[in-house]
């Protein structure tokens, strides 16, 4: 089906247990699917699946009506290159803040004065600017949540995967990287997939709410689902 991320089935192994257990669901363009559920149900070992970061262990994996999984070497990479996935403790590069949105640009293929504009433009979205020559190390654990998603809208991905994206923010930067998402996956009619224990982002993000609970979905909502009802799955 166009336009569509379908997994079928999808099953995972590690270290011999079986945490995602024949999971299927649709991922629509300009839609934001969460998933919620209590700790270690296999909600970010799923995330990684969606996007190839971690090879399934069985079932069906399509994007556009591609099956991903038959992809070759030179088309996984291809695959990979439209996918930006934030996990929730961000990785930065031993550079400073800036050079950690510009080299990735660069990496894509940005020519120089391009990838300039766009790390300073990401930079000043969401107010790191004032950091930019600062050590990405000696950014605070919110700061660095800000750098790792400015970078991962930077470069413009097919696919956006957020593992807990605002959990080390406070409530105004949580609101406002709420907001920008929300508005980034509509205005450019991409992917999402968002794993969250928030129930108040999950409703205002979502457009279809997945809890998922020892390696299955257990329970399918829409963004009007009541608080209580999604508070009793976490």
């Amino acid at each position: 089906m166009p336009g569509v991320i379908r997994a079928v089935d999808l099953v995972k192994y590690l270290g011999g247990i079986q945490v995602v257990r024949g999971v299927s669901l649709d991922v629509e363009r300009s839609r934001i699917t969460v998933i919620m559920g209590p700790n270690g149900s296999g909600k970010t070992t799923l995330l990684r699946m969606l996007g190839l970061l971690l090879p399934p262990d069985g079932g069906l994996l399509e994007m556009d009506g591609v099956n991903l999984l038959s992809l070759d070497e030179e088309g996984r990479r291809g695959f990979l290159r439209r996918v930006a996935f934030v996990p929730q403790k961000p990785v930065v590069l031993t550079a400073n803040v800036y050079r950690n949105i510009a080299i990735p640009l660069r990496l894509r293929g940005l020519d120089p004065r391009t990838a300039d504009a766009e790390a300073w433009r990401w930079l000043k979205e969401v107010n790191l600017e004032k950091h930019a020559w600062k050590s990405a190390h000696s950014l605070s654990g919110g700061e660095r949540q800000l750098l790792a998603l400015a970078r991962a809208l930077a470069l413009s991905p097919d696919v956006l995967l957020l593992d807990e994206p605002t959990s080390h923010l406070d409530p105004k930067n949580a609101a406002f990287i709420q907001r920008l998402v929300k508005e980034y996956v509509s205005e450019r009619g991409i992917h999402c997939v968002v794993v969250s224990h928030n129930v108040r982002e999950a409703k205002f993000l979502a457009d279809e709410i997945l809890v998922m609970v020892s390696g299955r979905i257990k329970a399918r909502y829409g963004p009007d689902a009541p608080e209580s009802e999604l508070l009793k799955w976490i």
